[in-house]
């Protein structure tokens, strides 16, 4: 029997496993797209600090299959953050799924657009969701290497209007 997959809000004493998880994904995904110094400044960007200030300002959503942590995703004002499922665990609907429960939530707060960046793995499967390009940008790392990615939004639907 397949274990059962469960959402849930973050709490700060869950930021060290976040933190694993998302530098598992990073390492894992980004290694045959971005240079190692694009790598590095991702992972030092999704440090613990920003974890925990992001779990205790926004709402951070985490998916469990018994005790492991298999993806997570960040909501702060209109924009979705930190949005990683463990590559065991990709392809499976869990992205959309914590995205939808990203979205529920801006709607609920009365945000109308949401606003992300999409790294350059993460781009097609937002284009699927719907998030319209707005910008590609570029952000200099060390050794005069780039980190490429994309500036996205969407429109949110109110489901409660009449």
């Amino acid at each position: 029997m397949a274990e059962e997959i469960i959402m849930r809000i973050a709490e700060p004493q869950d930021a060290d496993c976040l933190r694993r998880l998302v530098n598992e994904t990073i390492d894992t995904c980004y290694f045959h797209i971005y240079p190692q110094e694009a790598i590095d400044y991702f992972k030092d960007y999704h440090n613990r600090k920003n974890i925990v200030n992001d779990i205790l300002e926004g709402h951070c959503l985490i998916l469990t299959s018994g005790e492991k942590f298999i993806g997570t995703g960040t909501l702060l004002g209109s924009n979705a953050r930190r949005v990683f499922v463990k590559p065991a665990y990709q392809n499976m609907g869990l992205g959309k799924r914590i995205m939808h429960g990203l979205e529920e939530k801006a709607v609920e707060k009365g945000v109308r657009i949401i606003d992300l960046d999409a790294s350059l793995v993460a781009y097609p499967f937002y284009r699927t969701l719907g998030y319209k390009t707005q910008a590609e940008d570029v952000i200099p790392v060390k050794n005069g290497q780039n980190l490429r990615y994309y500036k996205m939004v969407k429109k949110l639907e109110d489901k409660n209007r009449c």
